[in-house]
């Protein structure tokens, strides 16, 4: 298998976390396209996306966005990255889901911060500033539910949270969620975390 890949992207980072949490690592060349006119030719080659994550499989065929990817090397580890018990399986996808919504929202308005002034929409900047503060809260009142547990919910709420320190340190996302605080600090000492943060 080959992982497409640019080192601080959030959706990127997600699989690369979850290849090694599964002891995929032996098993996934990892391609950096840091390049981005070299990302475009390599990734059109392959799909319409032309964005990364992409995952091109041992049998050749070409996978795109991250949640798809997450399934897919879930079922290539023999089902490592999401719990076995159905009760803990739905708290790691309740859990993934909000991590998800974080992640987007925190995209968007990134994406929106650095259009020219005159392009912006303050509105949405609001917006997507509060729907963050309310998957901030989420986070840390579902804590107790996935405190130490491995799964693709936490993986993506580590790199939501990678993320928002990268792009919008200003959300100060600790401050009043000192469990939420602790529990990453205590995730980034993982080697899958530790290897795969974001340079900034």
């Amino acid at each position: 298998m080959k992982l497409f890949f640019s080192g601080n992207s959030p959706y990127a980072r997600r699989p690369r976390m979850a290849i090694r949490e599964a002891g995929l690592a032996g098993k996934v060349e990892e391609v950096n396209l840091a390049d981005p006119k070299e990302r475009l030719t390599t990734l059109l080659q392959n799909g319409p996306g032309a964005k990364v994550p992409a995952l091109l499989t041992d049998d050749g065929n070409f996978l795109i966005e991250s949640l798809i990817i997450a399934r897919y090397l879930d079922e290539a580890s023999g089902g490592k990255l999401y719990p076995k018990d159905k009760k803990e399986r739905e708290v790691a996808l309740q859990v993934e889901g909000v991590a998800s919504l974080l992640m987007d929202s925190l995209f968007h308005r990134s994406h929106e911060k650095r259009r020219d002034a005159g392009e912006q929409s303050p509105g949405e900047i609001k917006k997507e500033a509060e729907r963050a503060k309310r998957a901030y809260d989420e986070l840390e009142k579902l804590l107790p539910k996935y405190d130490g547990k491995v799964h693709m919910g936490s993986i993506t709420t580590v790199a939501s949270l990678g993320y928002a320190d990268w792009r919008h340190a200003d959300d100060d996302w600790r401050n009043g969620r000192p469990k939420l605080a602790a529990w990453f600090e205590k995730m980034m000492q993982r080697p899958a975390m530790a290897e795969t943060k974001p340079i900034f």
